[in-house]
């Protein structure tokens, strides 16, 4: 028989692995509902045409494309592939605000009105996989999820000041301390360009190389820049700018009297001067984010305000957002157009950094309390009934599944179990306690045990764990 396996860059996430992810997944939607957003999904397989053309030159090749009828044997000669999987969530909810956001529903409260079926603006955030036709080397994956939060309809920058104080938030409540989101602006990017004399047609190719500066040394992306034909001086004028550094406000300053000549970049900059001042009067941890003159952001889509939030893990980037107020428009054909801005998370690098920064010890399993089941006469119904009130009450408990009288084996087996599953706490009602009306609650990871009157012994586990 042919060894079972799945595709490489594909994985099977067993229960340890789910629940580390859940956590992070319902913390991360209990944030996005607190900041006013609601819920979308969006099927796996768009069409082709709706995904190209948005990501540039290198994201271009990895889109992953499928065969339109289920089998490559139903595959006409000549005939071009239509589908593919989406690449990131960002251009399917421009998608869907091209195809619902001005349809109007008549108002349940009142029939004579209309109400949008999608309010503007549109806050939205969808969790759910992606997939990109790469090569799955360490720490890369071809299916992976992203957690995102967007808002379709306002040109407010406050849009991105909430977003970024949305991932603040996000980080510190899963624990990270050492983190930063790194801004910038594309307008600010496109007048570097342009003031540095290169041409508006290697524009997209030359930020694709700049944002590399995460990944390659300063040399090597000159090289990268010389090789696509920039002249030594235009490299050199552009780096003029990106290596400046300094708080905020200087920077800012900095890279405006050099750019005064430019108005794109004043325009970004200006920007940036903004959103400072937002993010102060909404008291973001000022510590947590600055300004990066080298950030570029490589899709093309991008056109205001850009992000990235990187951790002391070395995963890379664990999020990023932006700006892109042309997309809807591009996707509709110009029959709708709607500014939109959003952030998104790398669910897996997340994780990656939690447990390279060993954050993942807090998050607890499922199962709080085992009762350990025996079947002498009269301690069945009590145990099923002591099962049913801890969890009306919140407790989240399992029954041991013991067929037997009480035996020190029984015993040893259900104990076993609730340690490979890390249980915290078991409930044991043996012959002695059955006689005096006591259960025994055993705490398991420090081996401490007492009797707790049954009447009293819900209030009691219940209060213990949860005070």
């Amino acid at each position: 028989m042919e060894s079972l396996g799945i595709m490489g860059g594909t994985r099977d996430f067993l229960p340890d692995t789910m629940i580390r992810r859940e956590f992070v997944i319902d913390t991360l939607k209990l944030l996005f509902r607190k900041y006013g957003f609601e819920p979308l999904e969006t099927p796996a397989i768009e069409r082709l045409e709706t995904l190209t053309g948005k990501y540039g030159e290198e994201g271009e090749k990895l889109i992953y494309q499928v065969i339109n009828s289920g089998s490559l044997a139903n595959l006409q000669p000549g005939k071009r592939l239509e589908h593919a999987l989406r690449y990131d969530l960002t251009v399917p909810l421009a998608r869907v605000v091209a195809m619902y956001g001005d349809e109007m529903l008549p108002d349940p409260k009142n029939p004579k009105k209309q109400l949008r079926r999608l309010p503007r603006p549109f806050k939205r955030y969808q969790v759910q996989p992606v997939w990109r036709g790469d090569r799955p080397g360490q720490g890369r994956f071809r299916e992976f999820y992203q957690c995102d939060a967007d808002v379709v309809g306002a040109t407010s920058l406050l849009v991105e000041a909430e977003l970024i104080a949305l991932a603040v938030e996000a980080f510190k409540t899963l624990g990270f301390q050492d983190f930063t989101i790194k801004i910038n602006h594309r307008q600010l990017l496109a007048g570097l360009i342009s003031w540095a004399g290169v041409p508006k047609s290697k524009e997209a190719t030359t930020l694709s190389s700049i944002d590399k500066l995460d990944k390659l040394s300063v040399e090597a992306v000159k090289s990268e820049l010389h090789e696509k034909g920039l002249e030594q001086d235009q490299i050199e004028k552009l780096f003029n700018v990106i290596k400046l550094s300094g708080n905020g406000a200087e920077l800012l300053d900095e890279a405006g009297a050099l750019l005064k000549a430019s108005e794109t970049a004043s325009t970004g900059i200006a920007e940036l001067q903004q959103l400072l001042g937002l993010l102060k009067a909404l008291q973001v941890d000022g510590q947590h984010y600055k300004i990066d003159l080298s950030l570029a952001r490589g899709l093309d889509y991008y056109t205001g305000t850009i992000w990235e939030i990187v951790t002391a893990a070395p995963v890379g980037s664990v999020g990023a957002g932006g700006r892109y107020d042309g997309l809807i428009s591009t996707l509709s054909g110009g029959l709708v157009d709607q500014p939109a801005c959003g952030t998104s998370f790398g669910l897996d690098r997340l994780l990656a950094a939690m447990e390279h920064l060993d954050l993942l010890q807090q998050i607890p399993r499922n199962t709080e309390v085992l009762v350990l089941r025996f079947t002498d006469p009269g301690a069945e119904l009590i145990l099923l009934s002591l099962v049913c009130a801890l969890r009306k009450v919140g407790v989240r408990t399992e029954i041991g599944y013991n067929d037997a009288p009480f035996s020190p084996d029984g015993m040893r087996q259900q104990l076993g179990y609730a340690n490979e599953k890390g249980i915290s706490y078991a409930v044991i009602m043996g012959p002695d306690e059955m006689t005096q009306g006591m259960v025994t609650l055993r705490n398991l990871l420090t081996r401490e045990q007492s009797k707790l009157p049954i009447v009293d012994a819900v209030n009691l586990i219940s209060s213990r764990l949860h005070s």
